[in-house]
């Protein structure tokens, strides 16, 4: 029971707030009448027909239809001010006035043309785009271009739930506010989330569930009606004034207090007193009270794992509160974390491959990636290689560092460079395909990559590889590695070494010809009494 209780009042908030997130959005002056289960407005906003009827949609409602001789005296109730507004019914584009029906071939933008009430006033037979408005003189339907702006517009909403007017005594008074943005003393119903403030008090009360709520009620509507601030002590909403001020009589007013005992409590949030001779703090939520009992420090929210519990989201702690985002890779996509597609950016210098919340670069056959991941540099991974160079332009070629580029019969080779004859390092030099290591005699220490400075301590020191820079020139890239192709070149080069291998066995085996002459065994031949070998050149 308590559950359900429960959910009733979270829909019935959330109902709440979605009304009042319509209220907000209206800034415009309007005047509003409620009946049954519909409610109607009149705003003061020259705006065209399109507009007004995008006006009305946005805020969950749609552009009036007036199909009956009540919805004509609802009219009369909320124009109080001259002017012409527009109402939901046109003549569509391309179609001619039908003078044989009740709404001359016009329809309400329903999409039907349905009604049991008419009020045209002068009217012409013109085939054009037109739509219609009333104004406070007799209200008659007038056309007009649908692209004009005029003075306003009328909306109806449908409202699923509603509370009658509060009974009050003769000497009260009661002012509604709806969230729909209008207000009024005489309104027939009330539709969820309209408050009401009665006189001479200044008691407020909220409409949920068809019944109406005193203040103080939930602290996250509407800081539950206080007009201060309003906390949650003892699972129970509570009004609580500032410093030198008291609660009212009303429960959520404040007054200047004769006696106020938090004046010197030493609470840096709140102050509530427990009971007639003692007073605590309590801190704002995000916050929690600190050993002495009186200062307030931030909840780091994000420890508690259930804050953000949808797929790739993560949480970011904030002073006093939390946020949801989403992790990186990701991007919030109609209230879900989607994929974000990193390669159609091009981060990547040659190939892109799209991972979930990631993306991987991938080089074309000939080069490795850089430093940079995002950027790939040539590759040669033997001591030749054939040039990259311009198809346009045969003689600007680039090579990997650590490489020349040699001419051979008009065919461009990179050679690698041999930075050992160059007297590049300190000590020692190793040349490597693209680059050399320096290394130093025992107790040195190699410094910069190739100077080696005396230490005290003997040992031997750990080698650098250093590589030599060249200038490149930057060719039409070949075609994209692919984990096949790279395979097959791995598979090939191990066929082509053992091939090699055996060709040299065979030549050395055929140099080589042991010679064995037979001898008749006699009695007592173990069969070691071999002749001499001789090897045949």
């Amino acid at each position: 029971m308590l559950k359900a209780t429960t959910d009733i009042m979270k829909d019935n908030i959330f109902l709440f707030l979605f009304l009042l997130t319509i209220f907000l959005r209206l800034d415009a002056k309007n005047n509003g009448y409620c009946i049954g289960n519909q409610c109607f407005a009149a705003f003061q906003d020259p705006v065209d027909f399109a507009t007004a009827k995008k006006q009305c949609e946005n805020n969950n409602g749609q552009l009036m239809t007036v199909r009956s001789s009540v919805s004509q005296d609802i009219i009369s109730v909320l124009i109080s001010i001259r002017g012409d507004y527009w109402i939901g019914l046109q003549l569509p584009s391309g179609r001619c006035p039908d003078s044989a029906s009740d709404l001359r071939g016009f329809t309400w933008i329903t999409g039907d043309n349905a009604t049991d009430f008419q009020n045209w006033g002068v009217v012409d037979n013109v085939c054009s785009s037109k739509c219609v408005s009333v104004s406070k003189e007799e209200f008659k339907w007038t056309e007009k271009s649908c692209n004009r702006k005029i003075d306003g517009y009328l909306c109806e909403y449908m409202i699923p739930s509603v509370c009658k007017p509060l009974d009050i005594k003769k000497e009260e008074s009661v002012l509604y506010e709806t969230p729909l943005g209008f207000e009024g003393d005489d309104l027939l119903v009330l539709p969820m989330g309209s408050i009401a403030t009665r006189n001479p008090f200044e008691f407020k009360y909220v409409c949920l569930s068809e019944q109406w709520m005193p203040a103080p009620w939930d602290c996250q509507v509407l800081k539950g009606g206080c007009e201060n601030e309003c906390l949650t002590i003892d699972q129970k909403p509570t009004c609580k004034c500032p410093q030198g001020k008291t609660l009212q009589y009303n429960k959520r007013s404040c007054e200047v207090a004769q006696n106020d005992p938090c004046l010197n409590s030493g609470c840096t949030h709140v102050c509530y007193q427990k009971n007639d001779t003692s007073v605590a703090c309590m801190c704002r939520h995000g916050y929690a009270l600190t050993e002495d009992g009186k200062e307030c420090k931030d909840i780091d929210d994000c420890v508690t794992e259930n804050h953000c519990p949808g797929q790739n989201y993560k949480c970011v702690n904030t002073i006093g509160s939390f946020e949801c985002r989403c992790q990186n890779g990701f991007k919030m996509m109609n209230g879900v974390c989607d994929d974000i597609d990193e390669c159609e950016d091009g981060p990547c210098e040659h190939g892109c491959i799209n991972l979930i919340g990631s993306y991987n670069c991938t080089c074309f056959e000939g080069y490795i990636a850089a430093k940079d991941p995002n950027k790939c540099q040539l590759y040669c991974p033997s001591e030749e290689c054939l040039a990259e160079c311009d198809p346009n332009d045969p003689h600007q070629c680039n090579c990997p560092e650590g490489y020349v580029v040699d001419v051979r019969n008009d065919d461009m080779f990179c050679v690698d460079i041999n930075e050992c004859d160059m007297d590049t390092c300190d000590h020692f030099c190793q040349n490597t395909y693209g680059g050399h290591i320096c290394s130093c005699k025992e107790g040195f220490d190699l410094d910069a990559g190739w100077k080696c400075l005396k230490r005290e301590q003997s040992g031997f020191t750990t080698p650098s590889i250093y590589v030599s820079p060249s200038v490149t020139y930057t060719a039409e890239p070949p075609s994209v590695v692919t984990p096949g192709g790279l395979l097959a070149i791995i598979v090939c080069s191990v066929v082509v070494v053992l091939f090699l291998v055996f060709l040299v066995h065979h030549f050395l085996k055929r140099r080589c010809i042991l010679e064995v002459p037979s001898a008749p065994k006699t009695q007592g031949d173990d069969g070691h009494n071999l002749e001499q070998v001789m090897m045949e050149k």
